[in-house]
């Protein structure tokens, strides 16, 4: 089977730049009518709903439709507007990856963002996040580590069944890849808070 995938590559490698250059074609035209149909929606939001006295729902369904996504109101879509229009779809997806960590309070008809650490704070819990996923890949080779390190340390003798060999390694396996999921959605929501922390200009509140 090895056999079969090393003579295929070559052949593999020589068609991949056609069919990169067909997608590529396909992605430009496809994302022209995205923007068109983009600035469309931005142009019909702003005109019949930023800042507009609208029952909230019928605002909130249309900022939803405008960022294609539910886990927003018409809240964050106007605040976004109003503190980075010129990159506004760029904040807003990085606010919607950050929603679940980042709090929308009304002062006074205000808007406000808030978060419950620190960006200093959130930049240490990105570094700890990289760790726990480097940490991931030593799990899902754990099996094998051990019995590398067996060999090594003499203990060739200590035999075991091949199911139980079998069962460490689905177990470590599994559990590596939890941990690389997780570690990895929370990095994603972590990095996009800290991209909007000072642009957005979340505010720190503290749990106490």
């Amino acid at each position: 089977m090895l056999d079969l995938i090393i003579k295929a590559l070559p052949v593999f490698l020589a068609i991949v730049p056609f069919f990169v250059w067909l997608d590529k074609t396909k992605r430009l035209i496809h994302r022209r009518k995205f923007y068109v149909e983009r600035l469309t929606a931005v142009t019909e939001y702003i005109d019949n709903y930023y800042e507009q006295d609208k029952q909230k729902i019928e605002k909130d369904c249309a900022a939803q439709a405008l960022v294609c996504s539910e886990k927003v109101s018409h809240l964050e879509v106007d605040y976004v507007i109003k503190e980075y229009p010129q990159r506004f779809f760029i904040m807003i997806n990085k606010l919607i990856a950050a929603r679940y960590m980042v709090n929308i309070t009304l002062d006074d008809r205000k808007i406000i963002l808030t978060a419950k650490s620190s960006k200093k704070s959130y930049q240490k819990k990105r570094f700890l996040l990289v760790g726990c996923y480097l940490v991931s890949m030593i799990i899902v080779e754990l099996n094998n580590l051990l019995v590398f390190l067996m060999n090594q340390l003499g203990l060739a003798t200590f035999q075991v069944d091949d199911w139980v060999l079998l069962i460490g390694t689905l177990v470590s396996l599994v559990i590596g890849i939890f941990v690389a999921i997780i570690s990895g959605l929370l990095f994603l929501s972590v990095d996009a808070l800290i991209e909007i922390y000072d642009d957005l200009k979340v505010q720190h509140v503290s749990r106490n």
